[in-house]
């Protein structure tokens, strides 16, 4: 008999009274099979909540400026650095044709081809995340804030290797971005 399996000894003491009932029968057939399920939904909550618990990727900081003023000033910024302005997306806006209320977010995706081309030759998938976005709003404190995903988290969710100079200058560039939109 195997100590480590509970039911294999139930088995035996089943068998040792020679008293098959509706108990015994339970506990040979129905509670292995309990154990069995209720083993594999324990692994898939624990694997579910690690992922859960998993840190964010994204970066946020608050604006020492207005919404309206950060916004303006993230565009510039990210023209001056050499991205192009692909689209601009209002959600506020969206929202209120909805007749839904938000407050002021906007999403701003700028990028710049030289740049995210090497990357998505390398993984065609990173083009899910290229170009960039930068997500102007407004927190319930009233103060503006930027948030945008690293490129180093971006291009390591894709297992992208090889391209850390790239990944570097890229970096310095949106974190200037942010700090000309953010700044007093």
């Amino acid at each position: 008999m195997n100590p480590t399996v509970p039911w294999t000894r139930i088995a035996a003491w089943i068998r040792a009274t020679r008293a098959p009932t509706r108990t015994s029968i339970f506990l040979v057939v129905v509670a292995p099979l309990l154990l069995v399920v209720l083993s594999e939904s324990t692994a898939f909550a624990q694997s579910a909540g690690a992922a859960a618990a998993a840190p964010a990727a994204i970066t946020t900081v608050v604006s020492a400026t207005s919404f309206d003023s950060t916004l303006a000033r993230l565009e510039r910024a990210a023209v001056a650095r050499g991205l192009t302005i692909s689209a601009k997306i209002d959600h506020a806006a969206a929202a209120k044709r909805a007749n839904l209320s938000l407050r002021p977010t906007t999403l701003v995706i700028a990028g710049n081809p030289a740049a995210g081309t090497p990357l998505m030759q390398a993984d065609p998938t990173m083009g899910v995340e290229l170009p960039l976005r930068f997500l102007v709003w407004q927190g319930e404190d009233g103060r503006a804030r930027v948030s945008y995903d690293p490129v180093k988290s971006i291009a390591s969710r894709h297992s992208l290797t090889g391209r850390d100079e790239l990944l570097t200058r890229m970096t310095g560039a949106i974190e200037g971005i942010v700090t000309a939109a953010t700044a007093p």
